[in-house]
């Protein structure tokens, strides 16, 4: 029995399951949960007692449970369809309702905000924010607003007056919101006066700069400048000048177009771009590689230092000269054969004529604030001043010959693409150097050969022009007046592109008291086809022709292509008048031509009777000198053999034919 009591308190446990088997809080969570749907009851109904009634009932709780689902499913299959559609009812009821709630929603703080909205620039996007049915209402947009007010606070206890609470609370309250709106409207009006002042001192510095703007506009205008609108995209710019020439290269009419932006100021600055160095072009005079001479530069200062007038025409400038270096550089390739050349970014051209040194013309583009525009030497800066400011003016009348020819009308329509020619710039210059060089040259020579011929006693006249149209100038422009086509100044210029054209007129010794006869030379000068140089035309009068036997040449002329080869046949043919024309009219009858050399013989009889004899007699003219010589058989009247005389421009010297006189008797 004491066992048995022993065994009474023993409490009985399942054996511990191992540790691979052991149910976690999660799975025995999850078996309660099963337990609890199969028997349709909570966990704790579930006790030992109604467990042994249904044991002794006979019946199976999980059974059960599952045969009254069968049941339920099979009575609920026939008003399955009244059910769903009731549920679909609810669940659109209630989206309706939710959809309804949001729309309204959406339209309230659509319709807040709407008032800053209407002024933003995309206000009529803002439209899509409100519903279909509300915006078929019509509300006045920004017709509603929204007030922060603050909380009302609690009235402090110790200020409320004892006798009557309520009504000390009232007046307390009112007090509050009395002085919470008074704040309000203060700082509301302190807001109101900021905003207007600062509006107002917006308005009175855009109003400033849109004077200064408008104000320069308009002296850029009344200055000439076209004025036109610029593109879109441009900040601050909705304008531009055209500072370049219309009738510019490709390469440079698309640069000569400035925006003009607004500073800060109101004041008008130019493209940033055109803030780069100006360039000038730069002429210099080189004798045996120094420097004799330099151009200067056409406008002085630097674009951020000059008003916007000077800006637009330092930019203009600074574009004209670097076209003019661009045309004149290409240019050159066409004169190889007269020495022009393009080194270094300078073109050397030389200068033609006689020089003890030898001369050159440098021409290069730099920029305007270069100190190498300064020279030591300044005694040939003048002549290459002359030479940049007619380079300048060519290019000039080039672009108002390019409008003009397009302003007429266009020649036939080919396959082959007409070639623009480039502007005759350096041509000008080199055909002005040679032929000033040679009419120069040629000048000389006669003016000192006439000196030394009127020494001689000889008389002959001189006439000359070193350029035919240069001494018709008044007429041209008298004539440019009535002329609808060009200017007078384009007519002025268009002289200097045509060849030149030089004329001297000589008249012979040989034939005064006579209707003159003259030898005229003619001097023609251009770069350019049918011949490339200078050339001279020398026309004979019918005496020299005969002297010449040249009566059946039809043209009568003479063609040379140097001075030097010019003075040498003058001298010759001036020999030859003078001996076979004057000297044999002087001794008619007693003289004889035996050569084509200027010489003569005279015959005249001797000291003894029965005997002729004949003298020699030979002019030679040379570097502008004149020598008589006169030979003899026996001797001359002098009683020598070989007489000489030497006339060079020196007055008070014997004539010529008092000189032969003495010597022939």
């Amino acid at each position: 029995m004491a066992g048995l009591d022993a065994l009474s308190n023993v409490a009985l446990r399942p054996w511990p399951a191992p540790e691979k088997e052991a149910l976690s809080k999660e799975d025995i969570f999850a078996q309660v949960g099963q337990l609890t749907s199969e028997r349709k009851q909570y966990l704790r109904e579930i006790t030992e007692k109604s467990l042994l009634e249904d044991i002794a009932a006979g019946r199976d709780g999980i059974v059960e449970s599952v045969e009254e689902d069968k049941k339920e499913e099979v009575l609920s299959q026939a008003e399955m369809v009244e059910k769903l559609g009731k549920a679909r009812h609810d669940v659109y009821s209630k989206l309706e309702w939710a959809s309804f709630a949001a729309g309204n929603a959406l339209n309230l703080v659509s319709l807040i905000l709407s008032r800053d909205l209407s002024k933003h620039p995309n206000r009529k996007e803002s439209e899509n924010l409100y519903t279909p049915m509300f915006q078929q209402m019509k509300v006045p947009r920004g017709s509603l607003g929204l007030v922060k007010e603050a909380l009302a606070e609690q009235p402090d206890p110790s200020k409320i007056r004892p006798d009557d609470p309520k009504k000390g609370q009232l007046e307390y309250i009112q007090r509050r919101k009395a002085l919470v709106m008074k704040g309000s409207r203060i700082e509301a009006l302190d807001w109101a006066t900021d905003t207007l002042l600062k509006a107002a001192t917006d308005l009175e510095s855009n109003i400033r700069k849109e004077t200064r703007y408008w104000s320069e506009m308009l002296s850029i205008s009344d200055k000439g400048w076209p004025v036109q609108r610029t593109w879109k995209g441009i900040k601050n710019a909705p304008y531009a000048v055209k500072f370049g020439p219309p009738e510019a290269s490709n390469q440079f009419r698309s640069r000569g177009l400035a925006p003009l932006r607004m500073d800060d100021d109101g004041s008008i600055i130019l493209d940033p771009a055109l803030f780069l160095k100006p360039k000038t072009l730069r002429v210099r005079i080189s004798e045996d590689d120094n420097i004799m001479g330099a151009s200067q530069a056409t406008i002085h200062g630097a674009l951020d230092e000059l008003a916007i007038e000077k800006s637009i025409q330092l930019a203009r400038a600074s574009l004209f000269e670097e076209e003019l270096f661009y045309e004149m550089s290409i240019e050159s390739r066409q004169l190889l054969s007269y020495g022009v050349e393009l080194r270094d970014t300078v073109i050397h051209v030389p200068v033609p004529g006689e020089h003890s040194v030898p001369r050159k013309i440098l021409i290069d583009c730099i920029a305007q604030d270069d100190s190498s525009l300064v020279t030591s030497d300044a005694s040939q800066s003048p002549l290459a001043q002359s030479i940049a400011e007619g380079l300048r003016i060519l290019l000039a009348h080039e672009h108002r010959m390019r409008l003009f020819r397009r302003t007429r009308l266009p020649p036939p329509m080919t396959q082959h693409k007409r070639q623009q020619p480039t502007p005759p710039l350096l041509r000008t210059l080199l055909a002005m150097l040679s032929h000033m060089n040679a009419v120069n040259s040629l000048h000389v020579y006669l003016g000192t050969i006439v000196s030394t011929l009127r020494s001689a006693g000889l008389e002959v006249a001189l006439q000359a022009t070193r350029e035919m149209e240069w001494e018709k100038l008044t007429e041209t422009i008298k004539k440019a007046d009535t002329t609808k086509d060009f200017t007078a100044t384009d007519q002025l210029l268009a002289t200097f592109i045509r060849p030149f054209e030089g004329k001297a007129t000589l008249s012979l010794s040989s034939s005064v008291g006579s209707p003159p006869e003259n030898v005229i030379i003619g001097t023609r000068t251009y770069i350019g086809p049918p011949h490339f140089g200078t050339e001279h035309k020398l026309t004979l009068p019918p005496s020299l022709i005969k002297l010449l036997n040249l009566e059946h040449d039809p043209q009568r002329q003479l063609k040379l292509t140097s001075t030097e080869e010019v003075k040498t046949y003058l001298d010759w043919i001036l020999s030859l008048d003078i001996s076979q024309t004057l000297l044999f009219q002087e001794y008619h009858g007693r003289s004889a031509i035996k050569s084509s050399e200027p010489c003569i013989w005279v015959v005249s009889r001797g000291s003894k009777k029965g005997f002729i004899k004949e003298d020699y007699v030979e002019i030679a003219i040379e570097n502008a000198t004149m020598k008589v010589t006169a030979r003899a058989q026996g001797q001359l009247a002098t009683g020598v053999a070989v007489e000489s005389f030497t006339w060079n421009g020196t007055s008070g010297r014997p004539s010529l034919k008092d000189k032969v006189r003495s010597w022939l008797g």
